[in-house]
């Protein structure tokens, strides 16, 4: 179950975002994120908001109205 407090953030909001593969990994590379692990597990909103970047800001907030719809 997501945890709807500090939901995860996947590779699916980044591509949602507009971003490609490549730019997920330079994206991730930046920020000091592990691409393969946002791969396969994603990360806390809370990190993502963390880095202080308005892209990681948009997807957070994605995946929080994911949640908010879920647990609707």
């Amino acid at each position: 179950m997501t945890d709807p407090i500090d939901p995860i953030v996947g590779i699916q909001h980044l591509r949602a975002a507009g971003l490609c593969s490549r730019g997920a990994r330079i994206w991730c590379q930046r920020f000091e994120l592990n691409y393969m692990r946002f791969v396969r597990e994603g990360y806390p909103a809370s990190v993502i908001e963390s880095k202080g970047d308005a892209l990681g800001n948009r997807v957070a907030s994605m995946a929080r109205r994911e949640v908010g719809r879920s647990n609707g």
